[in-house]
């Protein structure tokens, strides 16, 4: 053995294509979340008492995006033996990825889930708003595709166009408002993915090309070669855990102007009320300054009573009593 992991991966074609078969919905999100709240509780113990688990906030996006993911990974199972679906697909030399590639009858897919629950979406020909806060998941999704089907057409050596999916998990309304192009990128509802997806026409491409394409987009050389994507089970074992432990969040509150409102990250001290110690000739200083201020009122009164001499005396007379020590 070469000792590099890597090297190994590449080397043994079962290892290459079950790292990225093993990959489940939502592995590389969930992950994320892991590490995020590990090193959250690593802070603050008490996020984490016996079998008490409170997901900190900096971990609430990703814990939610996992969840997304594998919603939507349950409903692409449904799809049948047509159909090759990859998850999590690792891609570029950092931690982007694919979230589901899915490769069928109707071409190639590149899906970005998204979960909002009880959310407003709107989509503009620019811009797409959840809860009216702008959003970047249209460039974001494109830019996933286009650099799949980079990757693809490489590796086959023609063309593969990858068509962009932008998926939402659990809104309460999806509005497409684009006078342009609808498919720059598609946006549906997870619950409408798996019909739309059957209702695709056939790509144009032969049986051989599409086998070429599967073929090409099983193999991690195509993407990003991650020497731990076949060891994934105990990261979404540990997930599953923590999902057991948290379940399922409820979405953000929401103001009245639409935005969301996140819960305030949580401190591992707790800081005393801060207190003042005044030296003596500090509290001199602050009994000169109320004498001032009281003697600046008396002015102002006098000033006042001799203006009004009908009630001015009695005014002046009540008011002093008031000011005075």
């Amino acid at each position: 053995m070469s000792g590099d992991p890597e090297r190994e991966v590449m080397a043994d074609p079962r290892r290459r294509v079950s790292a990225l078969v093993s990959r489940e919905p939502g592995y590389s999100v969930a992950q994320k979340c892991l590490e995020v709240q590990a090193a959250a509780e690593l802070a603050d113990p008490s996020l984490h008492r016996g079998n008490q688990v409170t997901l900190h906030p900096d971990a609430w996006s990703w814990y939610v995006g996992a969840i997304g993911e594998r919603e939507v990974g349950q409903l692409l199972s449904t799809l049948g033996p047509d159909w090759m679906i990859r998850h999590a697909v690792p891609i570029g030399a950092g931690t982007a990825d694919v979230d589901h590639l899915v490769i069928g009858p109707g071409g190639v897919f590149a899906l970005n889930t998204k979960r909002h629950e009880k959310a407003k979406i709107w989509v503009g020909d620019r811009v797409l708003r959840v809860n009216n806060q702008n959003q970047r998941y249209l460039d974001r999704s494109l830019a996933e595709a286009r650099d799949a089907s980079a990757r693809l057409s490489r590796r086959v050596g023609f063309r593969v166009p990858v068509t962009p999916v932008l998926v939402f998990v659990g809104p309460d309304t999806l509005k497409d408002a684009r006078e342009g192009d609808r498919t720059a990128p598609i946006v549906v509802v997870a619950d409408h993915l798996v019909p739309w997806l059957r209702q695709q026409s056939n790509s144009g491409a032969t049986q051989e090309q599409l086998d070429a394409v599967r073929a090409a987009a099983d193999d991690p050389a195509t993407w990003h070669i991650d020497p731990s994507a076949a060891d994934t089970f105990r990261v979404m074992e540990r997930f599953r855990r923590l999902v057991a432990a948290v379940g399922a969040p409820p979405p953000p509150p929401v103001t009245a102007q639409g935005k969301l409102v996140y819960p305030p990250a949580r401190s591992s001290s707790s800081r005393p009320p801060r207190t003042t110690t005044r030296s003596p000739s500090q509290r001199e200083m602050a009994r000169r300054a109320r004498r001032t201020e009281d003697l600046i009122k008396l002015v102002v009164l006098v000033i006042a009573g001799l203006s009004f001499p009908v009630w001015g005396p009695a005014f002046i007379a009540a008011l002093t009593a008031a000011v005075t020590p």
